[in-house]
Formats: C-alpha cells, sequence, structure tokens
C-alpha cells in the first residue's frame, strides 16, 4: 500500500471551480419538491409562509456552501503548507512538497471573499441566517470585499422585513390561547371518561385530539361536540340534565342516576368548585 499522502496545495489551488454561481441548480430531490408543492397548494397562512420562505432556502444554502468550501480550502492550503515548510512527514511523504505558494493563497482567498460577500448579499430565510449576517457585520469579515456596510445593512433590513411578514410560528398569544383550549378539552373528555368510567386505553386516542379521534368519541358515547369543543351546552347528547336547570331540578335528576355516576357527577362539580375558589 503506497504510503504518498495525496495533498497538493498547489494542485488545489489552480483546480478552482467556476465563480459564476448566480444560477443553483436544483438537485432532483428538490426539483420532486417544488414539484409536489405546485400540485398541492397550501391551506393554511402558516404553510404558505413556509412555502415562501423556502423559495429562499435553496440559494442560501448554496451561498452557505460555497463559503465554507472557500474556508475549507484555504484552511487545507495553510496545513499542507506548514507540514512541507516545517518537515512534519518523512521526505516523499507528502505528492508534491513545495515552498509557500503565495499565488495559490491568493487565488484561495479572493475566491472565499467572493463568496463571503456574495453570502451576506443572500436573501435570509430564517432568524438565524440574519443573525450570523449581524455577527459578520459587527466582525467586519468583509473589510476586504466590495460589500459596504450601507448594503448589507440593507440586506439585513430587508431579510428582518420579509421574515416578519412571513412568520412560521404563531405569536405568544394565541399559541397560550392555543394550549388553554386543549387543556380543556381535555378535561372535558377526562370528565366524560369518569363518568362513564373508561380506562386509560379507552381514553388514550381521544387525547390526542385528533380530528378522527374526537368524532370516535363523541359518537361512541354520545357526547355533544359543541360542550366538547367549546364547554356549552348539554354534556351528552340525550342527557337529562339541561344547562337551564335549576339547582333543586339538577338533584333531581341526579339522585335518579346510578351510584357510580352521582358520584363522578360530585366529584366533577367538587373540582369546578375548588378551581373557582368557591
Amino acid at each position: 500500500m503506497s504510503n504518498i499522502i495525496e495533498l497538493s496545495a498547489r494542485r488545489a489551488a489552480r483546480a478552482l471551480p467556476p465563480q459564476n454561481v448566480a444560477e443553483v441548480e436544483m438537485v432532483p430531490r428538490e426539483m420532486r419538491r417544488q414539484l409536489r408543492w405546485q400540485q398541492e397548494p397550501p391551506q393554511t397562512e402558516t404553510a404558505r409562509n413556509a412555502r415562501l420562505r423556502d423559495q429562499r432556502r435553496v440559494a442560501w444554502n448554496a451561498a452557505e456552501a460555497r463559503t465554507r468550501y472557500w474556508s475549507a480550502r484555504m484552511k487545507l492550503h495553510s496545513a499542507i503548507d506548514s507540514a512541507s515548510r516545517w518537515g512534519a512527514f518523512p521526505k516523499g511523504a507528502l505528492e508534491e512538497e513545495h515552498d509557500h505558494d503565495g499565488d495559490g493563497w491568493m487565488c484561495l482567498v479572493r475566491c472565499f471573499r467572493s463568496a463571503l460577500a456574495k453570502q451576506l448579499l443572500t436573501p435570509a430565510w430564517r432568524s438565524a441566517d440574519v443573525a450570523w449576517k449581524r455577527k459578520a457585520l459587527a466582525a467586519r469579515e468583509h473589510k476586504y470585499t466590495d460589500v459596504t456596510d450601507e448594503q448589507i445593512e440593507t440586506a439585513i433590513q430587508q431579510d428582518v422585513e420579509f421574515l416578519t411578514a412571513h412568520p412560521m410560528r404563531r405569536n405568544s398569544a394565541e399559541l397560550e390561547q392555543r394550549r388553554e383550549f386543549k387543556a380543556a378539552m381535555r378535561q372535558r373528555i377526562r370528565d366524560v371518561a369518569a363518568s362513564r368510567d373508561l380506562s386509560d386505553e379507552e381514553l388514550k386516542p381521544a387525547l390526542t385530539l385528533k380530528h378522527h379521534e374526537i368524532a370516535n368519541f363523541t359518537e361512541k358515547h354520545g357526547v355533544n361536540l359543541e360542550w366538547l369543543l367549546e364547554g356549552r351546552g348539554r354534556i351528552f347528547q340525550r342527557d337529562p340534565i339541561a344547562p337551564n336547570m335549576t339547582g333543586a331540578e339538577l338533584a333531581a335528576v341526579v339522585r335518579t342516576l346510578p351510584q357510580a355516576q352521582q358520584r363522578n357527577i360530585e366529584a366533577m362539580i367538587d373540582r369546578i368548585l375548588r378551581e373557582r375558589g368557591l
């Protein structure tokens, strides 16, 4: 087996890919994805925003990959040059030993700076990309490029406006409201389960709150869907207890129910009173 290490900084500097990268060729997987999306229009605002952001994703990832590529090539060139300069390996271990290759190094530097400048001006598709631009601007990584502070600041401002106009998640108030709705709905499901002596296994599918599981639950146990979703109206579709009953009427109806259901109703009432501090 040959012990030649095939690392050549000189050859690495010469074998440079083309710099004309304005057009990013889409890989087959991305082409299939775009085609599928064209055939399936988004159904929600979040989905529409996701697709608008995704239109920026391929170009950004390509720009980021180019910057990382040239950075890695520079590090490789430096490592090979250092190993050759200081005799880190026995004579002949490197495929091509050489003195400091200034021309090759500067060629890599120019390619890296060009890629960095293009990435700084490439539209961002997520907040992390904007944070990277701000960090690069603060560190003045663009100092030796043709890109100005004003150009980068303008690009960042445009990114922020785009991402703000096309959020991927609901705001905190909406998320909290959604969590409260789900928690209340799950509690009502547990209340029904307690009144019907349902096991945890029987209850588990409904607690996922998936539409078809909720439909199965309400149909199987005769639960009033309006009550389950919003807490209004009768609990059961054929419920002898009406929401506008007086206390005396409610007590009279409860006494006609089986003992197990009476205990469950009493427990539910006690829980509600505790929650309301009564």
